[in-house]
């Protein structure tokens, strides 16, 4: 089970209850406050109580003060604006508006010398590349911040830049080095009495325990927290840290303790009313109860999880929920709402992998772009100056030419210096030439690991998918054969036909194409253009050679048996005419 530590909303944002009647306080001081920088910077802190509750307000309040701010001609109010804005398109998930806002806050911070600022803005953006996965960027812009505000003596903000670069190590699985950040982090929080983000780091670095299975360390540092939260009353923290310890004893197997730690986050959240936590809390009890075998107990609480998750719109607590019905409705034996639940959960999966990916890919290449235009534009600044380099130097070749006709035994030492001015003007053009060169193959390199990481992904998918689609298949035919129940027939029937049919869809096989040919571009052209007889199966054969895959993975992707793709692979090598000596793999890969 995937254990999901919400640590920012401890960082960021007080209680539902506390930051209600913060907003409703800041509301009332607004309406009296006259149109000044005092009437910008309530609106901004509006923006930002809103970020996490509603955050279409965060958007309101922070383009009203940016229209007040430039109006009265406030930049630190324009800078703060802009920063609430982009904390908008970054709950909405678009990361490209996010940055350039975030990069049009670091520029006004600048102008007017707010370091603190523009470090925040540095940071943001920093959050940002780390949810693309940019993560050498992300703990860069990190440093970058925590340098600043150690300058600057802001200690309690370094210490929250450092735990974010704890985060990143961690979603790179450098466990070791994110431990590390979030115990520097908590040490000045220890230091500085912050009992809210103390607990927060108890919960980080249960969260790697975890990983690490390190299971009684990681039920350690949860229960600190937890107590935390229980000494200044903190019901989102409670509620949080039982769902994490239930995760916890769960993939520990003590699914008593585990059940425990559930029921008493439900218990809380009977006051608190948060329906994302309770999503949480029912699909790791319907986990538990499936273990146990209790089968009516799971499907009631996975029903529970995913009326909730569709209320609150939350769509991987609702793609949980419908696997987690699926492998249940499978044990009970009910195949007919397995295999329905199953599809639901598979294309909801699909949806969400599709959309982060393309957003992520579309992410990638915007940024690219930019850093293209910025490249190109610091090389025209280079040639525009160059320009001038040159006309100077015609100047002074002039004027020089002007005294030769004087001083003509000066001649030879002018001629000698003109030749090496137009040796470095053309020097400076070459080094130029090979940066630029540079700077776009690294940009290409990386955008090429990124859709090597989707192709990958995508695969993997496939053959998890088209392995359980087989599974339903087995187990569907097992049951004809036994024949004990009659009247079912035509359910399993129906169920055999309604997996050969999704075998044979070719919308998959659509999609990995797209996935297939960002990475190897032309490859069907090519393959085609110089072997036309090669049929679409053949072809299909010819690129899971070249991603390498085994017998049994490719078997499973083009649903039929590993022998028939020994048999494929030797008909391949006849049409393709290679000898007897020479490897399909190497063949393919040149290609």
């Amino acid at each position: 089970m995937k254990i999901n530590y919400v640590v920012l909303l401890f960082l960021l944002s007080p209680s539902l209850f506390a930051q209600s009647n913060k907003i409703d306080s800041l509301q009332k001081r607004l309406k009296i406050t006259v149109a000044d920088t005092a009437k910008v910077n309530l609106m901004v802190d509006i923006a930002l109580e809103y970020w996490a509750v509603d955050p279409e307000k965060t958007m309101t309040y922070s383009q009203e003060a940016l229209d007040l701010a430039r109006k009265i001609k406030y930049v630190r109010g324009e800078a703060k604006s802009y920063q609430g804005i982009g904390i908008f398109h970054w709950q909405k998930n678009d990361y490209q508006k996010a940055l350039a806002n975030y990069e049009q806050s670091k520029k006004l911070y600048e102008g007017i010398e707010d370091q603190s600022g523009a470090a925040r803005a540095i940071s943001n953006m920093g959050m940002i590349y780390g949810e693309q996965g940019n993560y050498s960027q992300a703990l860069s812009n990190y440093q970058q911040a925590a340098t600043i505000f150690q300058e600057l003596g802001d200690e309690k903000r370094m210490a929250t830049t450092i735990n974010s670069m704890g985060n990143v190590h961690k979603n790179q699985k450098n466990y070791d080095e994110a431990l590390v950040s979030y115990r520097q982090a908590m040490n000045y929080w220890i230091k500085s009495g912050d009992k809210k983000s103390l607990a927060g780091s108890y919960i980080n670095i249960a969260s790697v325990y975890s990983k690490q299975k390190k299971y009684d360390a990681a039920i350690t540092s949860a229960n600190k927290a937890l107590q935390l939260f229980e000494s200044f009353k903190d019901l989102n923290g409670q509620i949080i840290c039982q769902n994490n310890l239930g995760d916890i004893y769960f993939q520990k197997q003590d699914y008593t303790e585990a059940l425990s730690r559930y029921k008493k986050s439900l218990e809380i959240n009977q006051q608190f009313q948060s329906k994302r936590l309770m999503v949480t809390s029912y699909n790791g009890i319907g986990q538990i109860y499936t273990k146990q075998h209790q089968h009516s107990s799971a499907i009631e609480s996975f029903r529970q999880a995913q009326v909730l998750a569709e209320q609150a719109g939350i769509r991987p607590a609702l793609q949980q929920s419908y696997e987690g019905l699926a492998n249940v409705y499978g044990e009970a034996k009910d195949f007919t709402k397995a295999y329905q639940y199953q599809r639901l959960s598979g294309s909801l999966k699909d949806s969400i992998f599709n959309a982060e990916n393309t957003s992520k890919i579309t992410n990638l290449r915007v940024h690219y772009e930019s850093e293209k235009k910025q490249a190109e534009i610091k090389l025209l600044q280079k040639e525009k100056d160059l320009g001038y380099a040159t006309r100077n130097s015609m100047a002074l070749g002039l004027a020089g030419g002007l005294i030769v006709l004087g001083l003509a035994f000066n001649r030879q030492r002018l001629g000698v210096q003109k030749n090496r001015e137009l040796h470095a003007v053309q020097q400076a053009l070459t080094e130029i030439t090979i940066r630029t060169s540079q700077e776009k193959e690294q940009q290409l390199i990386t955008e090429l690991e990124f859709r090597n990481k989707a192709l990958t992904t995508h695969t993997l998918n496939l053959i998890q998918k088209n392995s359980i689609l087989e599974d339903i298949r087995q187990t569907a035919l097992l049951m004809l054969k036994t024949g004990q129940s009659d009247e079912h027939k035509p359910v399993f029937s129906k169920l055999i036909n309604l997996v050969d049919y999704s075998f044979n869809l070719d919308k998959d096989w659509e999609e990995f194409k797209i996935y297939f040919e960002g990475v190897h571009k032309d490859f069907f052209t090519k393959l085609k253009r110089d072997n036309p007889e090669l049929s679409s199966g053949e072809l299909r054969l010819c690129a899971l050679i070249r991603l390498n895959l085994n017998l049994k993975e490719s078997a499973t992707l083009l649903n039929i048996s590993p022998d028939s793709v020994k048999t494929a692979r030797h008909r391949l090598r006849k049409k393709l005419n290679l000898p007897e000596d020479s490897n399909l793999t190497d063949y393919l890969i040149t290609v």
